[in-house]
């Protein structure tokens, strides 16, 4: 159970209210031009905006104050759970007639992305699994297969809605999160091969995925219709030069940079910014995720320890594919940025990982460094 004594992390929250201050100023720059172009007001997405941080921030919260090392007990069943989200995901979608891509849920008023809770229930379980099973993890039947198995099933539900993008992020982040654990490579290598494969095969045999390969090597080819995009956020970039042209001051973000504030709210910040407000801000990303590292390396268990990794990489993980997206440096995908994209899953998401890495900070052992951790022990 949690000491009395113990308090949470304060440079971990100090630097989440900082973020999330950051995100509320950016995004309302971000979204206020577009908002008045649709609804003629330009207050609609910061509001909600607004409501998701509250909402988030109390889920956030109820996370902080119980027992993280309660969610090893019920790891499985949440997999399960998050599997049945997914199906019913497809499903809905289907008994619909609709064939795009079917990533959302309705539940009451409530609308969210079973992915995003795939992604949280993966993270959990991972780390339980090896939690429980630290002697038979050099085991193929007993130490690898079932937890590659439960991997396998939720990545193939999140390729069926389709949302490749999600499903590489995910895969690779629970991959690293088993090799950080004690997973053997040697049984890692042909699963990593036969998800290349896998990958290859759905480019080649999807036009749209192909096309946007395309473009991503070549963006100047075509750049009123695939590589437009793109190609708008590299003029949002430039435009900022080193300084910024002042917050509120951008440019392509009226009407000229498709979702900039959702996927391309980096590029904003970049406008408006410049290179130092985007150096600045990805350094406090960096800053966040070695504090969360910092805090898992304090765990009092291998759970703890996992979860804590887990958990920060998950958050930086988006931090790198969103900006390397903005910047040309992967293919346009659809994640979100951290903290400033508009979106009410993610947002809730990250609440609760900040929940769960400050629960663990309240339960850290003392200044001796643990002997039995997965990492950052002596």
């Amino acid at each position: 159970m949690i000491e009395k004594h113990q308090k949470v992390d304060s440079t971990y929250l100090i630097l989440t209210i900082v973020m999330l201050g950051i995100g509320f100023i950016v995004q309302y720059s971000a979204s206020s031009f577009l908002a008045t172009a649709k609804y003629n007001n330009p207050n609609v997405y910061i509001i909600a905006h607004l409501k998701r941080m509250i909402f988030g921030a109390v889920i956030g919260i109820g996370f902080m104050f119980f027992n993280y090392q309660w969610l090893k007990k019920i790891a499985f069943w949440l997999t399960i759970l998050s599997m049945l989200f997914l199906v019913a995901v497809v499903v809905y979608y289907k008994a619909k007639g609709i064939s795009e891509a079917a990533r959302w849920l309705s539940i009451g008023p409530f609308r969210f992305q079973p992915s995003e809770f795939t992604k949280l229930a993966l993270i959990i379980y991972i780390a339980s699994f090896i939690d429980r099973h630290q002697k038979e993890l050099h085991d193929f039947k007993q130490g690898f297969l079932p937890v590659t198995g439960v991997l396998g099933v939720s990545l193939l539900l999140i390729v069926i809605e389709p949302n490749y993008s999600t499903t590489a992020v995910v895969g690779s982040l629970c991959l690293m999160l088993m090799v950080i654990g004690g997973t053997r490579l040697l049984f890692l290598t042909p699963l990593f091969a036969v998800c290349v494969i896998a990958s290859v095969y759905i480019i080649i045999h999807s036009p749209y995925k192909l096309q946007r390969f395309f473009t991503f090597l070549n963006p100047e080819q075509d750049i009123q219709h695939a590589g437009y995009q793109l190609h708008q956020s590299l003029i949002s970039l430039g435009n900022g030069g080193f300084f910024g042209r002042g917050l509120g001051g951008g440019v392509e973000k009226n009407l000229f940079l498709p979702e900039p504030h959702t996927d391309f709210v980096f590029a904003v910040v970049g406008e408006e910014l410049g290179f130092i407000g985007a150096l600045v801000l990805l350094i406090l990303f960096l800053v966040m995720f070695f504090q969360g590292l910092r805090i898992a390396g304090k765990a009092p268990d291998v759970f703890g320890n996992l979860l804590g990794i887990g958990l920060s990489m998950s958050m930086f993980c988006y931090v790198l594919a969103n900006i390397g997206v903005v910047c040309g440096v992967f293919p346009v995908t659809g994640l979100p940025l951290p903290f400033l994209s508009y979106g009410g899953s993610t947002m809730i998401f990250n609440f609760i990982c900040i929940g769960i890495l400050l629960n663990i900070s309240r339960q850290a052992l003392p200044l001796k460094k643990p002997t039995n951790l997965v990492m950052l022990n002596g």
